[in-house]
């Protein structure tokens, strides 16, 4: 891959921002490390919370994400249900809007993919969901478009 230098020393400044080694799956950690890092490692939620703050609430709380419109809704057990608090930082998703596969979410130019785990995978014994940088290129954008990923 041929980028100039300065596109890579942007690429690193960014992922300086969101500290890139907790963007990872709290099951892949605790396969690849020793538990006194494990009990420092933040949740996905929690990097969601500091990052991706709703409007009320926390993500550890949410049962269920919907795009509704132009924005992403969180869903509490109780039925209560809130935005963002940063409507913008939701740039796409994958799969349904009822049911999103994925949420894309971007703040100071560096995208995060929040992976929603199928009910299948969450009775095996999986987490709910995890964060990580996206793994593909194309996403379906808020308003219905293609949105890329580079």
């Amino acid at each position: 891959m041929n980028m100039s230098i300065a596109a890579v020393n942007r690429l690193e400044i960014e992922k300086q921002l969101f500290m890139p080694e907790l963007v990872t799956t709290f099951g892949e950690t605790r396969q690849h490390v020793n538990s006194d890092l494990i009990k420092n490692c933040l949740e996905p939620s929690e990097i969601l919370d500091q990052h991706f703050a709703l409007q009320n609430g926390s993500h550890k709380d949410v049962k269920q994400y919907v795009v509704y419109f132009c924005h992403i809704m969180a869903f509490f057990a109780d039925g209560s249900h809130c935005g963002l608090a940063k409507p913008k930082q939701f740039v796409a998703f994958l799969g349904c809007k009822e049911t999103p596969e994925s949420i894309v979410l971007k703040e100071n130019n560096v995208h995060l993919e929040l992976v929603l785990n199928t009910r299948a995978n969450i009775n095996r014994g999986e987490s709910a969901m995890h964060i990580e940088f996206p793994a593909q290129s194309t996403f379906m954008s808020k308003s219905g478009d293609d949105y890329f990923v580079e």
